[in-house]
This record gives C-alpha cells, structure tokens and sequence, in this order.
C-alpha cells in the first residue's frame, strides 16, 4: 500500500511579498561597468543593505607588476561567476562557490602577460541569519612559507535602509570589504618587521594597493559623501528664510 501523501491543500502557498520599494530595480552591463571601474573589485549596485545581493564586477589584466596576494574570510557565501577570461585558470560561463576563507589573486596562468586578463562577478547575499555574520577578516601571509604574517578582523555589519541611517550616515556607502582590506594593506605594508616572516625570515614585499586601486575608491567615496553634503548645506542655506 502506497504511503499516504499530503494534501497540497494542507501547505500554506509560497508567497514572494511585495516589493518594499527600499531597492528599486536596477540593470548593469559589467563589461561598460568595468571599463571605468577605479578598483579591481567593484559593486555595481548601490544596494549593501540588510538581504542585500551583492554583485561586484572584478577585473585583472596581466603585466610587468606583482599583484601580491591575500586571504579574504567571510562566513557568507561568494559565487563566482566567469564573463570573460583569457589566459585564466577559469573559463568563461564557469561557476564557483569560494571557500569561507578563500585568496584573493588576479586568477591567471601567467600574470606578466599583457594578454592575459579576467572578467569576473563575486557575488554575495548580505544576511544576518548566517552565524558569526558581521565580521569579516584579511590576512597576509608569507609568500615563501605561507605562514601567517597580518591578520585584521573587522566589522561588516549589514547596513540598516538608508530612512533608519540618521543624518550623520554616509548617503553612499562604501563597501566595507573594500575599505577592510585597505586598513589591513596600510598595517601590513606600514612595518617592515610586520612582512618579515618568523618562521622562514622572508621580508615580503609591500602589498601594491594602488595597483588594485584601494586607496583611489575609499578616497573617491569619501569625497563624494562630502561632495554630496556639501551640495545639501548649500541649498539649505539657500532656500532658509531671511532674516
């Protein structure tokens, strides 16, 4: 005798809610957006918000530098998805989950390589029901011996919508992954004695942060922010009432 079934009747129907209206609907081309991108790694949403999807938009190219490398730790899950490469360790249409904590390197078979580049997506779900979400970790390691040489743990707390914010917040946040691995680059590269490896006595080079363009995008969202404040004090002071 077959098992007894459930009546389809007897489970609530699965409803999508109704859209908020907090995060409009948006469309991206990656490969235009990339074009102008100011870093390697680039979200192409403004939406970081709790629940957030997360895509950024990810770029190397080959040539005569050293990219260096770190470790990004996360407890969320980063899907990797491959637009374009030549010369990759991944082909175009590939699909990947990273690990918890994964490395962070341009991804190609021969980096010194003018033809070589990769055109990636990493995209992440902002959620608070992960455990241990909030924090978030970079890590340098010895290039020799891969023993740890810096580690930085920081906040990544999912932002509130921009109405619960207050007036002191930044209007266009910055994505703090970004901003993350810029303060752990300045700690590492700030002390010589913080790249000399303990256990094999390497002095590893300085992370290049201006090659993967850290230091131009936290500087240029921290102008903006103050651009758009400044456009805000103006046109309060304009339309105030005379005295």
């Amino acid at each position: 005798m077959a098992a007894p079934t459930e009546s389809p009747a007897a489970k609530p129907p699965h409803r999508i809610p109704p859209p908020t209206g907090e995060r409009i609907p948006l469309k991206a081309n990656v490969f235009e957006k990339m074009q102008s991108a100011n870093t390697q790694l680039l979200p192409l949403f403004p939406y970081m918000g709790v629940d957030a999807i997360v895509p950024c938009g990810a770029t190397f190219c080959g040539g005569p530098y050293a990219f260096g490398r770190f470790f990004h730790s996360n407890p969320l899950d980063e899907i990797v998805l491959a637009f374009g490469t030549d010369g990759g360790n991944i082909q175009p249409g590939d699909v990947h989950v990273l690990a918890k904590t994964h490395a962070v390197h341009p991804y190609l078979q021969n980096p010194t390589s003018p033809d070589s580049f990769l055109l990636i997506a990493i995209t992440q779900r902002e959620s608070t029901a992960v455990p241990g979400y909030g924090r978030e970790a970079i890590t340098f390691r010895c290039s020799q011996c891969s023993e740890e040489l810096v580690q930085l743990d920081y906040a990544a707390p999912a932002l509130p919508p921009p109405a619960e914010r207050g007036p002191d917040a930044d209007p266009y946040p910055a994505f703090t992954t970004l901003v993350g691995t810029l303060d752990a680059a300045n700690l590492y590269n700030g002390d010589e004695a913080q790249r000399t490896c303990k256990k094999c006595g390497t002095v590893n080079a300085p992370f290049p942060v201006d090659l993967w363009g850290l230091r131009a995008y936290v500087q240029q969202c921290r102008t903006g922010n103050a651009a758009r404040r400044a456009l805000d004090a103006a046109a309060q002071a304009a339309l105030a009432p005379e005295s």
